[in-house]
């Protein structure tokens, strides 16, 4: 294989990740969820480590989103999404699979804001509760004076 041919098929796996991704709206973590991966693999990818798709990813990723050209990701050249996908998987387009994505991050993020000021209303019950407890002990202790001093009071009216 000469040098030119080297080149020609040299495969940048970083450029063909940051387009991929740009033609799906998505971020690199969200397409490791959508794929059903661990982000490092996706991470690899644009760092160089790993230097090409394999056949299994190809898969992986055109089974996930058959928009996707294969092609492209072999071999970095061609359109990126092949009109025959349509640009659609159940029936949903790219954009609105995006914003089904950041919708559901959105909901993440708001379900865990609910979550914790559940717990903050939780513990401050929990305080109610703990102050009511020692102000009734409170109470009981100034009843239990009150009768104590009433019964010191009528013996020394009695004697």
């Amino acid at each position: 294989m000469t040098d030119e041919e080297k080149v020609a098929n040299c495969v940048d796996a970083k450029q063909i990740r940051e387009e991929l991704l740009e033609a799906l709206h998505m971020t690199a973590g969200e397409f490791a969820t959508a794929l059903g991966i661990n982000y490092q693999r996706i991470y690899d990818l644009g760092s160089g480590r790993t230097k090409k798709f394999n056949p299994g990813m190809v898969r992986l990723i055109t089974k996930t989103f058959p928009q996707v050209n294969p092609h492209f990701l072999y071999t970095g050249n061609g359109p990126v999404l092949t009109s025959n996908g349509g640009g659609q998987q159940n029936g949903l387009g790219v954009a609105e699979l995006s914003e089904i994505m950041s919708m559901s991050k959105r909901l993440l993020q708001l379900m865990e804001r609910l979550d914790a000021k559940d717990s903050d209303l939780r513990e401050r019950e929990n305080n109610l509760i703990a102050r009511e407890s020692a102000v009734s002990e409170r109470e009981q202790a100034i009843n239990e004076r009150e009768l104590a001093l009433s019964k010191r009071e009528l013996s020394l009216s009695h004697s």
